[in-house]
C-alpha cells in the first residue's frame, strides 16, 4: 500500500475509534454506577489517545485525512440516552448500556482485524496491533461486567486506599475468594480528560428521526383515509393524501426532537451532578472479579466500608 491508501485506512479507522470514544462518553453519561461512569470515561479517555496516535501516524505518512462524521453512531447513541432514560430501574438500564457497548466494541474488533489484514508499513502495523490488544483486554472487561463463565467484574470507588484495603480484609474474613484485583487511580485519566457527551443534540437527533418514521407510519395510514373518504373534488384526492402524511413526518418529527431535548438535557445535568460528586468523593477505583453467587454480598459489603468511610469523613 502506499502512503495514501494506508492513510486512508487509517481514517476509517480513526472514525471508528472516535465513535468507540464518543460511545462510552454516552455509557458513561447515562450509568447511574458511580465505579461503571468512571470506568467508562477511562475507557472514552483510552480512546481519545488513540485517535490522537492515529492522526499522528497519518501526518507521519505525509496525508492528514479527517475522518468522517458517522449519522448512523449519532442515531445510535441517540437511542442508548433513550431507551436508557425510558428503562425500568438501575438495572435494566446497565444491561441496556452493556449491551449497546457490547455492539460497538465487536464493530471496532472487526476494523482493526480488517486493517491488520492490510499491508502495512511496520510502523503503522505495530501502532494499530497495539491498540487492538488493548481494545480486546476492554471487550474482556466488559464482558466480565455482564458476566462470563459464572464471573462477574466488581467495579467499586474508594477514597483512599486505607478503605480499599479494608474492603479486600472483609472480603477474605466473609471467606468470599475472589480471582483478581485490580486499582485505577481516578484522578490520572480525569485531570488531562474533560469530554462531555453530546448527549442533547444527539438524543434530538435521534427522537426527531424516530419521531418522523412513526409519523410517516401515522400520516400515510391517516392519508390513505382522507383519499378514501375525501368529497373536494378541487383538489386531487392524491394531494389530500400527501399532505396529510407530510404533516404526520412534521408532527412526528417534531414531538420526537422535543421529547429527545427533554430527556438529553435530563441526562445532562443527572450526569454532571454524578460525576462531579464521583470525582470529589473517590480517589480509586476498585475492580475485582468474583463468582456470580458472591455479587450481592460483595457489593453489600463494599457498600458497608464506603458508608464507614463517608461516617468517619463527616466525623473528622
Amino acid at each position: 500500500m502506499n502512503n495514501l491508501s494506508v492513510c486512508k485506512t487509517l481514517s476509517y479507522l480513526c472514525r471508528i475509534v472516535e465513535a468507540g470514544e464518543r460511545g462510552y462518553l454516552v455509557s458513561a453519561a447515562n450509568s447511574k454506577n458511580q465505579g461503571l461512569k468512571l470506568l467508562f470515561k477511562s475507557h472514552a479517555e483510552q480512546r481519545s489517545r488513540f485517535k490522537a496516535e492515529i492522526l499522528a501516524e497519518m501526518s507521519r505518512l505525509g496525508h492528514q485525512i479527517k475522518p468522517k462524521t458517522s449519522i448512523r453512531g449519532i442515531l445510535h447513541r441517540g437511542r442508548i440516552n433513550i431507551f436508557s432514560a425510558l428503562a425500568a430501574g438501575n438495572e435494566e438500564r446497565e444491561k441496556i448500556i452493556l449491551n449497546e457497548i457490547t455492539v460497538g466494541e465487536k464493530a471496532a474488533l472487526r476494523t482493526f482485524e480488517s486493517v491488520l489484514k492490510k499491508n502495512l508499513p511496520p510502523e503503522t502495523r505495530e501502532l494499530v496491533a497495539g491498540q487492538y490488544v488493548e481494545v480486546r483486554k476492554v471487550v474482556e472487561q466488559i464482558q466480565f461486567i455482564k458476566g462470563k463463565d459464572g464471573v462477574r467484574l466488581i467495579v467499586q470507588v474508594f477514597n483512599s486506599k486505607k478503605y480499599v484495603e479494608n474492603a479486600i480484609t472483609e472480603l477474605g474474613k466473609a471467606g468470599l475468594q475472589f480471582d483478581s484485583v485490580q486499582l485505577k487511580m481516578i484522578h490520572s485519566f480525569t485531570d488531562s480528560y474533560t469530554a462531555k457527551a453530546p448527549t442533547v443534540f444527539e438524543t434530538c437527533v435521534s427522537g426527531m428521526v424516530g419521531g418522523a418514521l412513526m409519523g410517516s407510519l401515522i400520516g400515510m395510514l391517516a392519508g390513505i383515509g382522507a383519499v378514501q373518504t375525501t368529497a373536494i373534488n378541487a383538489v386531487p384526492i392524491w394531494n389530500v393524501g400527501i399532505v396529510v402524511a407530510l404533516c404526520g413526518i412534521a408532527a412526528g418529527a417534531f414531538i420526537g426532537a422535543s421529547l429527545g431535548f427533554v430527556i438529553g438535557t435530563g441526562i445532562s445535568g443527572e450526569d454532571n451532578y454524578i460525576y462531579d460528586k464521583s470525582i470529589q468523593e473517590g480517589q480509586i477505583l476498585l475492580l475485582t472479579h468474583v463468582k456470580v453467587i458472591h455479587v450481592s454480598r460483595v457489593g453489600q459489603i463494599m457498600e458497608n466500608i464506603v458508608a464507614t468511610a463517608v461516617t468517619e469523613e463527616i466525623t473528622v
